[in-house]
């Protein structure tokens, strides 16, 4: 008999994997909130240390979002081993119950991506909507220039 029901392991390992959605949840409502105030509206006249400033501030959050996230992935697939190893003290029914977790690299690097897409969302804003003092890149129409 293991120290652990398998009940018991499949339990904590769908406690954390349901952590980690509430913390991936938290980084997407985050990220996209940062680009819907960043991106949403003129923006024309805002300084590039403003833009700097969100960049910089989200860029913070998402390295601690990642670190946390991929921590608790690292918790996951330990669980999810402690659920294998349960499984091999139960019936066939619980043999077939097998969790495989993501590896933490690929949650990584995922995130890392997304951060970066957000990153650059922020870049893009800011050079098409002419902040002080930069110059304008596209002066076509009236309506282009940089006030």
């Amino acid at each position: 008999m293991t120290d652990v029901a398998f009940k018991d392991a499949f339990d904590i390992y769908q406690k954390q994997s349901d952590s980690i959605h509430k913390l991936w949840a938290y980084f997407q409502v985050i990220s996209i909130a940062v680009l819907g105030y960043t991106i949403g509206s003129d923006k024309g006249k805002w300084p590039a240390t403003t833009y700097l400033l969100i960049a910089v501030s989200y860029f913070i959050f998402a390295m601690a979002s990642q670190w946390v996230i991929v921590l608790s992935q690292k918790e996951l697939r330990r669980f999810g081993e402690a659920v294998r190893l349960a499984s091999d003290e139960t019936g066939p029914v619980g043999k077939r119950l097998v969790v495989q977790a993501v590896k933490p690299r690929t949650v990584r690097i995922f995130h890392v991506l997304s951060t970066l897409i957000v990153l650059a969302a922020i870049g893009v804003t800011w050079y098409y909507t002419c902040p002080e003092p930069t110059p304008c890149k596209a002066q076509a129409t009236t309506e282009n220039k940089c006030p």
